[in-house]
């Protein structure tokens, strides 16, 4: 599996592993600043058919992505790392913490859908809808033959991208102009999550930055309660009136950085 991966700071920098989440890719975090990248080894790799790295339909569950993700923390990284994943990307990181711990320092997860793979949770899923609209409107686009800056225009004038920074619809829409269409069917017929385990331990630090419930969480306060069950030491932050993607929201990112930033002064 041929995966695109992108690596900035100095080889001796502790490295930091950014996953992105379904049908995204590493523009999602080009953005970076100072306090997050300044003299560590940021490593952001795009997903098996995101991106630029390669197709390849009926193979995206969260396993796979995982054994690509520790194939690059082998080959590439060549030493333990922080993890941090959104969405589809905190599961992976998640999964990878949890079957291979001699490779993570530690795990942060940005609002992850870690139940969202079980048949009852998917039912309440309220982005599965979304995810429709998706493939329908990459498959417009590439019909009519739009570049990425023209369909970033016709994101950022949806009323939904108000609260968008500036950066984002561009990178949303060149990740969905390339991306395999069966990552978001994976994502709407449960496939892609169903094979999650949230019961075996998780021995490194987990630190999980959650949605508002009120603003669609994937991570609603009933899925905190069972983490806490199971995983007391995995710490949860909330972030009031942030939505799914904390980092790409206007008013919330500056607490997205805050609380990377606290989490990597600790771990990386």
């Amino acid at each position: 599996m041929r995966l695109h991966t992108e690596v900035d700071g100095p080889p001796d920098g502790a490295p930091v592993v950014f996953l992105h989440g379904v049908s995204g890719s590493v523009e999602t975090y080009a953005w970076l600043p100072h306090e997050i990248a300044d003299g560590r080894r940021i490593v952001r790799i795009d997903l098996r058919g995101h991106g630029r790295s390669e197709h390849a339909p009926g193979t995206y569950d969260v396993d796979r992505y995982a054994e690509d993700v520790v194939g690059v923390l082998r080959e590439t990284v060549g030493r333990p790392a922080v993890l941090v994943g959104h969405s589809l990307g905190g599961v992976v990181a998640w999964w990878v913490a949890q079957r291979q711990p001699e490779l993570v320092v530690a795990a942060f997860l940005e609002d992850p859908p870690l139940y969202m793979g079980e048949p009852e949770e998917h039912e309440r899923n309220g982005a599965i809808p979304i995810f429709t609209t998706l493939i329908a409107a990459a498959a417009r686009w590439h019909a009519e033959g739009l570049s990425a800056q023209e369909a970033a225009a016709e994101l950022a004038a949806a009323p939904t991208a108000a609260g968008l920074c500036d950066d984002t619809p561009l990178a949303r829409a060149e990740a969905l102009l390339r991306m395999d269409p069966g990552v978001l069917e994976g994502a709407i017929d449960r496939s892609t999550l169903a094979p999650t385990d949230t019961a075996s331990p998780v021995t490194v630090p987990v630190f999980v930055l959650a949605a508002d419930d009120a603003m669609g969480s994937a991570f609603p306060t009933r899925h905190a309660e069972r983490l806490a069950a199971t995983h007391p030491a995995a710490e949860v932050v909330r972030v009031p009136g942030a939505g799914h993607a904390i980092h790409d929201g206007r008013d919330h990112r500056g607490e997205y950085v805050a609380q990377l930033a606290r989490f990597l002064a600790t771990h990386a």
